[in-house]
Parts: C-alpha cells; sequence; structure tokens
C-alpha cells in the first residue's frame, strides 16, 4: 500500500516540476484578471493605462486575489498523475512480453522520476530560499491567509469522500457497489482488473476485445497500477476520485476568483457545481398533500427524482460524481487550461472596451499583438497536458477544444490558441492511431434537440427549462454584471451546450450530457458572482437568499435520494473469493479471450480477464459494433457442424468458453458438441458453470483421437 502513497506524491512531485519549468507564470500576480475586467461604479479614468494589462499585472480595481497553493497543489497533482501514469502505461506495454509488465514499468518510473527530481533540486535548490515569493514563510502566510479555501476543500473531501465509500467499499472481504453507481462502476472495476490482475497490453475493452479501446480507459489504468502497487481496489479508485474532485473544487475556486475577484462569489460557484439547478424538486413536491408529508417525502425519497428523460438514471446529479469517477479529473484539467489561459482573454476584453466601433474591431482583427503567441511554453505545455488527456475522457477533450475556441475569437495571442489546439489534436489522434488502428474514434452526425422528447425548438425549451429551473434566467441576469467579457465567457460556456444539441459523435446520445454539464459548471461562475453582489446589498439580500434556494433545493434533494438509495444493505456485491474467479486467476492466461453470455458483471471480469461478448450496452455506446458478435455467439453455442465452430473459435481469438445456467438459459447450448471438440478445463456443479479450453495447435492431434474413439 505504501508504493501507492509513494506513487501519488511522485506524481504531485513531478506535476510541480513540470509547472515551475513551462508555466513559470503561474507564480507571478497575472491570473488576477478581475483587476482587468471588474468595472468601477465611478467612471474609470483611461489615461496611462497600458493594454499590457492583466499579462503585466497592471492594476486597475483590486479585488481579492487567487491563493497561489489553490491553483499550484491541484495542478500538479493532475499534470504530473497524467505525466507519470503514462510513462508507466508506454513502459508497461514495451514490456508487455515480460512475466510482470506493470513490475517493471513501475520501477523505471521510479527510478527515472526519482532522478529527474534529484537532478531537478540540485539545481534549483534556491528556489524555496525566498526567490519568487516561494519561501516557507511565504507558504504559511498564505495559508494562514485561506481559512476559507481550506474550509471549502475540507467540505469538499468529506463530502465526495463520503458518497464515494458510500457507493465503493470492502464488507467481510468482498468488493460492494452502490445500488445508484454500480452500473457504471462495473466497467471501471473491469478495466481496473484488466490491469491489476491482468495483462491488457495491447488494451482492448473488456466488454467487447477485439484488438482496439474505444473507451476512455486511462484513469482505470492509473487506479489498477495502484491496486497492483498494494492499494486495496475500493482504496484506489476512492483515493483518485476524492483527489480528482478535491482538484475539480479547488480549480473552480480559484477560477471564479481570477474572474471576478469575489471569493464568495467562488464559494458560491462549487455549492452550484454540487447542487443542481432543476424544476424537478417543484415537480416533487406538488405531489405532496402537506409540508409535513413533503418532508416525509423528502427524507424517504429512493430513487432519482425529475420527470425529463433518463433523469431516473442519476444523469445530472451527485450521482455523476460516484459512477463516472473519470470525469471530475478531466474537468479539473479543463478548468486549469482556462485559468492560464485568461490573462489574453481579459487583455483584449480591456481593450475593446475603449475607443470607437471601428477601432474595436480594428483592435481584434489587425493588432499585432492579437495574432502573435505571447509565451510559446504556455501554449505548448497546455497542448501537451490537453492531448495526453483524450484518453482520460473524450469528451471533456472536445468540449475543452469548443471552450477555447470561443476564447481565442476574443483574446489576444491567437497563433498561441492555435498552437496548443494543434498539439492537443495531434497527440489525440496519435493515440487514436495507436490504440484504435484504422477504426474511427468517433462518427459524427446532425442530431437536434440531445435526449429532449419532442425534437422542436419549442420542445426543446420546454424541456430544458423542466431540466434548469431558473438558472437560465439567472445567467441571463448575470449579463448586467460589471464585469467585462461576461457574454463572450458565457459564449464560451455555451459552446459545448451547442455541441450537445446538434452533434451525435457516438451511437448514445445520452453520453453528451456531459457536455451539458460543462457547459453549466461554467456558466455557474457569473450566476454565483451575481448571487455575492445580491448579498452585499442590503436590498437585495433576501432577493439573493430566495434564488440561492431555489437554485440549489433540487440538489439538496438529489444529495438526498443519492444516499437512501445506497444503502450498504442492498449494495451490489463482487465475490473475491468466487470458485469461479480464483480458478480464472490461477488457470486463464491473463490476456485471454473468454467466450460467455453477454454478462455485465462476471467472476472472470473481477478476475480481469476479457470477454469476447459482453453486456451490449456498454460496448454499443462505446460504438462497437455488437450485432454480428451476437450472430456469432449464437452459431458457437448452439452450433452443430464441429468444423465451423473450430474455425469461429480461431478466427475471433477465443481461448475458452463459459457454460452456466444463464447461458443455458438464453442459448441451446450444443454441450455434446462442445465436450467433442474443446477439453473441459473446470466444473463448479452448484452454479452449473463449466469451463472448455479451445485447443492450441499442438493439441488437435489430441482432440482428434478423443473425436475418433468417440
Amino acid at each position: 500500500m505504501l508504493s501507492g502513497f509513494l506513487f501519488l506524491c511522485l506524481c504531485t512531485a513531478v506535476g510541480f516540476v513540470f509547472l515551475r519549468e513551462m508555466l513559470p507564470s503561474l507564480w507571478d500576480d497575472g491570473l488576477n484578471v478581475h483587476r482587468l475586467l471588474r468595472r468601477r461604479r465611478c467612471r474609470e479614468s483611461e489615461t496611462g493605462m497600458e493594454d499590457r494589462g492583466a499579462e503585466s499585472g497592471l492594476s486597475k480595481y483590486e479585488g481579492e486575489t487567487v491563493r497561489r497553493w489553490m491553483v499550484l497543489l491541484p495542478a500538479s497533482w493532475i499534470s504530473g498523475t497524467l505525466c507519470v501514469t503514462w510513462f508507466v502505461y508506454l513502459a508497461a506495454y514495451a514490456l508487455r512480453r515480460t512475466t510482470a509488465p506493470l513490475l517493471w514499468a513501475n520501477v523505471l518510473a521510479f527510478l527515472f522520476f526519482g532522478t529527474f527530481l534529484s537532478v531537478w533540486l540540485l539545481r534549483r535548490r534556491r528556489l524555496f530560499s525566498g526567490a519568487h515569493g516561494w519561501s516557507v514563510g511565504d507558504i504559511l502566510g498564505e495559508l494562514t491567509a485561506s481559512k476559507l479555501e481550506m474550509g471549502v476543500l475540507l467540505v469538499a473531501a468529506l463530502g465526495m469522500g463520503y458518497l464515494d465509500f458510500r457507493t465503493c467499499f470492502e464488507s467481510r472481504g468482498d468488493l460492494a457497489l452502490g445500488v445508484s453507481a454500480f452500473s457504471d462502476l462495473v466497467t471501471h472495476v473491469s478495466m481496473i482488473r484488466s490491469f491489476s490482475l491482468g495483462a491488457n497490453f495491447p488494451t482492448e475493452y473488456v466488454y467487447f476485445a477485439d484488438g482496439t479501446v474505444r473507451y476512455h480507459f486511462l484513469f482505470q489504468f492509473l487506479t489498477g497500477n495502484l491496486e497492483y502497487l498494494g492499494m486495496p481496489l475500493a482504496l484506489a479508485l476512492n483515493l483518485t476520485s476524492i483527489l480528482a474532485f478535491v482538484a475539480m473544487i479547488a480549480l473552480l475556486f480559484s477560477l471564479t476568483v481570477a474572474l471576478c475577484g469575489d471569493r464568495i462569489a467562488a464559494l458560491l460557484a462549487c455549492v452550484l457545481a454540487f447542487f443542481r439547478s432543476s424544476w424537478a424538486f417543484f415537480s416533487f413536491a406538488g405531489e405532496a398533500t402537506s409540508f409535513s408529508d413533503l418532508w416525509h417525502r423528502i427524507l424517504r425519497v429512493s430513487e432519482h427524482i425529475g420527470k425529463t428523460p433518463y433523469e431516473h438514471w442519476g444523469l445530472w446529479n451527485q450521482n455523476v460524481f460516484v459512477n463516472q469517477r473519470h470525469f471530475p479529473f478531466a474537468v479539473a484539467l479543463l478548468l486549469f487550461v482556462l485559468l492560464c489561459m485568461l490573462p489574453p482573454f481579459a487583455a483584449m476584453m480591456d481593450r475593446l472596451r475603449r475607443g470607437r466601433f471601428s477601432e474595436r474591431v480594428g483592435e481584434l482583427l489587425l493588432a499585432r499583438d492579437v495574432w502573435i503567441p505571447g509565451d510559446l511554453r504556455r501554449g505548448c505545455a497546455l497542448g501537451v497536458l490537453l492531448g495526453v488527456s483524450a484518453f482520460w475522457n473524450g469528451a471533456v477533450f472536445i468540449a475543452a477544444l469548443l471552450v477555447l475556441f470561443v476564447f481565442a475569437l476574443f483574446s489576444k495571442h491567437r497563433l498561441e490558441y492555435l498552437l496548443l489546439a494543434a498539439l492537443a489534436l495531434a497527440l489525440a489522434k496519435l493515440q487514436g492511431a495507436f490504440f484504435l488502428g484504422d477504426v474511427p474514434a468517433v462518427a459524427p452526425k446532425f442530431f437536434l434537440g440531445f435526449v429532449a422528447p419532442v425534437k422542436t425548438n419549442y420542445g426543446v425549451f420546454r424541456y430544458y427549462l423542466e431540466l434548469f429551473g431558473v438558472l437560465p434566467f439567472a445567467v441571463l441576469a448575470s449579463l448586467s454584471l460589471p464585469l467585462s467579457g461576461v457574454a463572450v465567457f458565457l459564449a464560451a460556456a455555451g459552446a459545448p451546450f451547442l455541441f450537445a444539441n446538434f452533434v451525435q459523435l457516438t451511437p448514445d446520445i445520452v453520453v453528451n450530457h456531459k457536455y451539458i454539464q460543462i457547459a453549466v459548471f461554467l456558466a455557474n461562475i457569473p450566476v454565483a458572482f451575481l448571487l455575492a453582489t445580491l448579498f452585499r446589498e442590503r436590498a437585495t439580500r433576501l432577493l439573493g437568499v430566495l434564488l440561492l434556494a431555489v437554485l440549489t433545493v433540487t440538489g439538496v434533494v438529489d444529495l438526498r435520494a443519492v444516499h437512501n438509495i445506497n444503502d450498504p444493505a442492498r449494495a451490489v456485491r463482487i465475490r473475491e473469493q468466487d470458485p469461479v474467479k480464483l480458478w480464472a486467476l490461477e488457470h486463464i492466461g491473463p490476456n485471454e479471450l473468454v467466450l460467455t453470455k453477454n454478462y455485465y458483471m462476471h467472476p472472470l471480469l473481477a478476475a480481469g480477464r476479457k470477454l469476447y461478448n459482453g453486456w451490449q450496452y456498454y460496448a454499443w455506446s462505446a460504438g462497437y459494433p455488437t450485432a454480428s458478435r451476437d450472430r456469432i455467439v449464437r452459431k458457437i453455442f448452439e452450433g452443430t457442424d464441429p468444423e465451423a465452430v473450430k474455425r469461429l473459435l480461431a478466427e475471433n481469438r477465443i481461448g475458452y468458453v463459459l457454460v452456466d445456467g444463464e447461458t443455458r438459459r438464453e442459448f441451446k447450448v450444443n454441450e455434446v458438441l462442445l465436450n467433442r471438440v474443446l477439453e473441459r478445463v473446470f466444473s463448479h456443479p452448484p452454479s452449473g458453470t463449466a469451463i472448455y479450453r479451445v485447443p492450441k495447435n499442438e493439441d488437435c492431434d489430441v482432440l482428434q483421437e478423443k473425436e475418433s474413439a468417440e
């Protein structure tokens, strides 16, 4: 277990060095762009002000400042984890023919990065001596002044930790998964185990092993590596999930302070990110007969509330954070990239506040510094970080590019944005070629209205009004804020929202919900500033309190529902001592392919083995052609021609065939034929399980003699 903790510390240290060398601007005051964006009530004097504004540290408005550690610590962990995990993965891939590729990959990682850090510290030993404002005294001073920030992160860690451990925990030696999250968590666990207990190199999707992986799996690889290093799976998955969520909250807080200069607004942005706005509560409350009845309904709520499609999945509430553990990690990276690109955006917004319209257009299009890169290291570093995140969460990668595209239209240094995007897309393309070969990663097509029941303009409007409640009106009201560029920022936030409503990339349109949630996270920032502004005025304080209550009340009931649904007594259990799992670990090769019925959870998956045709929804929604495999599976289980069955098994790389009671109920299994052409190597009478080994070439003569004798 200690090795796992050391690995996480190593990631953070490597990330810190990466940021120090590639993004030194994080050590100056340039992130506090609100000094250019926030407008005073009195008329501003523009004499003597330079256009360099935010990038040069010049100040027009003195607001609250970003706490440097609130950016550096989460960003160090995120960026370092990306770098070190990729190193371990590629090293393990290169060593895949050895008996323990992960062991040697981790040894290499600790040696390489340990040496790298030692050399860097020797060369940079003055870094902590007070240079660059980073002495021990500076650090302690910032922490002492950061009581609100530390409180926010502590609450985030405790709250998310409670939900994570309630939905994934160990119970009497078994792994237990919460009812609201197990359908997604079993895919996480299966991919994790394919690395920690298997040898998934080259990497394949465990529910549809075909030589490719279309599923963004690297967060699962990270967790699998931690389990391999000795952490219990539940602790490894929950710890990385909590760290990712806390990093997301820290960077959302910092982005809000940088943009608005208001720590109360930053606190409210974090609250709005966790407690969604929706009309769902009011629909739910309308079914109560009295206030007492409503209170009892809230306490006993045992399903996700809301009347729009898929709300019963918990698609929009806190359940997303517990069943899609890779999502907050990628969102944290997106927020960090936006935070780093705020200075050129704010500098342009400040410039466009002055002069006639024609002069502003000229500045926007023709000024020299509008195009030339401001910091090549910044563009390269952010492009690389974003690019290597494509297989951590592909949807967030696309959303980040969409938001940055709008930013680039209204920023200085557009060629820097172009460099960033080119690097990110090139790295994503390279990963696609590595993991998918010639198979396209996505198949874009036009699709109007996401999951709105009525695909008309009015129908889509009604859907989102029910889904978001008063949030759209609060967003519109935030346009009146004394904050230059708020309209452009909201347009950038809206880019993923528009994409989700007009483009379908995979067969399952529901996965577009990630784009919408990212848009909401960003749009919440001006709304939070609006609320903070209302709170500060005695005349509007009550209005602010009422608006906050309406915006968050649905999320409060959602949280109660997530708590109630995930009663530990009802948890779905994965038996770690299941006889089939234990036998598979001992006798089925770590990279073998097993034919079964289409299971979503099975001891073979808990053993890290891959299925030829697992649960169709998981594979279908990732873009795999499941229908053709359904036909092949039936031909093998129900086949009558021994040669045809053997040919299908060989053509599809199937190493083992598993038959049990559920398989026999779904198929007319020809077990007489299977016993003739295959070797039965395992039987478990209590479950009716039989496992057959598909003979290798050297075994064919023995089986032919067996068939002749029969």
